[in-house]
């Protein structure tokens, strides 16, 4: 008993969802109502001339044929040829305005899921998979166009045809229709138990193609590491068993959609024998005439047809339904960050100092394992700031956290004397320029990988920029010069080229504060000198923090804070640090110095 209690509220939950899954499509369907009731109209149009048929040949049958009347027998072809093209007229429109909706509607879709999946945190990044969101961006959501554009008029038409020939079938013969009502329910029963493992298994066949894209995905782009360990045939092997079981999960989906359409098929045809069987005999004594035989089979059969029709609608939508679950499981998750209510206006930087008050911060993924742990420090405008410490000691943290690719577990960070929380992240953002250690460009040109930060700016500040960062004269001796495309991720440039693009970027967007992990680790000692001497310039009128391994970059800064374990140990020059820091003189001695 509290098995089957446990049952039903499963199921009616997922029925909930279900419905709940189609209302999320109402938004995105509302701009389109006019071109909907157009398609409404000529649904509406050929239902109509679909149900006429049945009338019109019980008359053809028992005026024209049976009564001997050829006048009549012309008039009605005619009449036939009439509803034909009206069938014939309401379907284009009706096609092409559902089709037009659909293909609307997945837009509007796309652009919104792909705006949402920009809004989340760098957090939500981490534990993603790529392949994963890339899927569902493009497999689910042409499923679920497929079904917009077809499946579903379809499925509201052979709903209306059903009904309509329901209706007519009992005004054609109420003796028949109970054996009718006998039938449609065999029909209907499999058809919902059915529909259920249908939607279920359509969603885990589109998990398992979305783990094939995942494999693929991150196969391809890391081809070097996959070539340089020889990993091929594992990833071979690997890929093929991910094919296998996603072969299998659309197996056991074909497989209830088969057993489905094996059912009503031979529901409907017993069905209709059955109608026969009973209305022959009628017929034979008399009780009805060979029209009323003929329309009440004509509506049988359609009925049927459309019970049929609604079972293999019915695989479709059950499996646009789980991709469009999937959808929403992404379009639910909330945004990075809300909005703040502050105007913009009132926070424009009067100055670029900046500030950190009790800073702690650990990642979701290890939340016994603190990364910073009560950071205070401040920096004045104009200054020069240098961050060193062993691997993990929290320095590229302290940029994330001013980025606001990560929150603060506890503290506050004030940029100006203005807490960065109460602004949006573009303006925030907006006064950084950054430049990491793993460059990331796309693939484009190099002119649009430049500019990816500053999009209205000329060629000539284009250039101006690549000058600064070193980069002009690698960039004319290219084919193409500032026209040459870098490849995925820029894997036609070497590393050190990729830093120069990426140093371009962050001098055309001049920003008050200039953030610099590591960016002149891939560069070789001469375009290092260029690159700093650059830098130098670039930096001279704002506040920079650069977090840096080599003596070069450390040596001429301002103040330089010594880091370890989350914390802040040491701060000073050089020279005091050398004399007073022994973790800064071990870095020094071992890191620093070896330049």
């Amino acid at each position: 008993m509290i098995k089957s209690l446990k049952q039903k509220e499963f199921s009616n939950n997922r029925v909930g969802k279900s419905i709940s899954a189609l209302q999320t499509l109402m938004p995105y369907i509302r701009p389109y109502r006019w071109r909907l009731f157009g398609a409404a109209f000529a649904l509406l149009m050929i239902t109509i001339a679909m149900l006429s048929l049945g009338r019109g040949l019980a008359f053809i049958v028992d005026e024209g044929l049976a009564g001997n009347n050829p006048a009549f027998l012309s008039v009605s072809i005619i009449l036939t040829i009439a509803i034909a093209l009206i069938l014939a007229i309401g379907s284009y429109f009706r096609a092409n305005l559902i089709n037009q909706i659909g293909e609307s509607v997945i837009a509007d879709i796309r652009v919104k899921l792909f705006s949402h999946i920009l809004s989340q945190s760098t957090a939500w990044f981490e534990s993603a998979k790529s392949g994963d969101i890339l899927s569902r961006l493009t497999v689910d959501t042409s499923i679920v166009q497929t079904v917009l554009g077809s499946t579903l008029s379809m499925a509201i038409r052979n709903v209306i045809l059903l009904i309509g020939g329901l209706v007519l079938v009992i005004v054609s013969s109420p003796k028949m229709s109970f054996v009718l009502a006998v039938i449609i329910p065999l029909i209907i029963f499999p058809l919902v138990y059915l529909a259920r493992s249908l939607k279920q298994a359509s969603k885990v066949a589109q998990e398992k193609i979305s783990d094939l894209t995942v494999l693929a995905e991150e196969s391809i782009s890391g081809i070097r590491s996959v070539q340089a360990f020889s990993q091929e045939s594992f990833l071979e092997s690997k890929f093929k068993r991910t094919t296998e079981e996603a072969v299998l999960a659309a197996i056991a989906r074909a497989r209830l959609r088969g057993l489905l359409s094996g059912l009503i098929i031979f529901f409907v045809i017993s069905g209709i024998g059955c109608l026969l069987w009973i209305g022959g005999q009628d017929l034979q004594k008399g009780a009805i005439t060979p029209g009323e035989l003929t329309s009440f089979v004509f509506y049988a059969f359609l009925v049927a047809a459309a019970v049929g029709a609604l079972s293999e609608l019915g695989g479709e939508l059950q499996r646009a339904i789980g991709a469009l679950e999937r959808i929403i499981d992404i379009l639910e998750k909330p945004p990075q960050f809300p909005v703040p209510k502050v105007a913009a206006d009132t926070l424009l930087l009067k100055s670029s100092d900046i500030l950190f008050e009790d800073v702690s911060f650990n990642y979701e993924s290890r939340p016994d394992l603190p990364v910073l742990e009560k950071v205070n420090f401040s920096i004045k405008s104009g200054e020069n700031v240098a961050l060193v410490g062993p691997s993990g000691a929290g320095k590229t943290t302290l940029f994330h956290l001013l980025l606001r690719f990560y929150v603060p577990c506890e503290g506050n960070i004030s940029i100006g004397g203005i807490p960065i929380n109460q602004m949006t992240n573009s303006l925030l953002r907006s006064y950084f320029g950054f430049v990491p250690q793993d460059v990331a460009l796309f693939s484009q040109s190099i002119l649009e990988n430049i500019s990816f930060g500053s999009p209205n700016t000329s060629f000539a500040e284009i250039e101006q920029a690549a000058k600064q960062a070193e980069a002009h004269q690698f960039i004319i001796e290219l084919p193409e010069g500032y026209d040459t495309l870098v490849g995925e991720k820029g894997v036609r440039l070497s590393g050190g080229q990729r830093q120069r693009i990426a140093i371009a970027r962050s001098i055309l967007r001049e920003p008050s504060i200039m953030l610099l992990d590591e960016a002149t680790s891939a560069l070789d000692s001469q375009s290092e000198a260029l690159v700093q001497k650059a830098l130098r310039k670039l930096c001279s009128d704002k506040t920079s923090v650069v977090v840096a391994h080599r003596l070069s970059t450390v040596i001429d800064a301002d103040r330089i804070f010594v880091m370890d374990k989350g914390k802040i140990v040491a701060e000073g020059s050089h020279e005091k640090l050398l004399a007073h820091s022994e973790l800064y003189y071990q870095l020094a001695k071992n890191q620093l110095l070896s330049d």
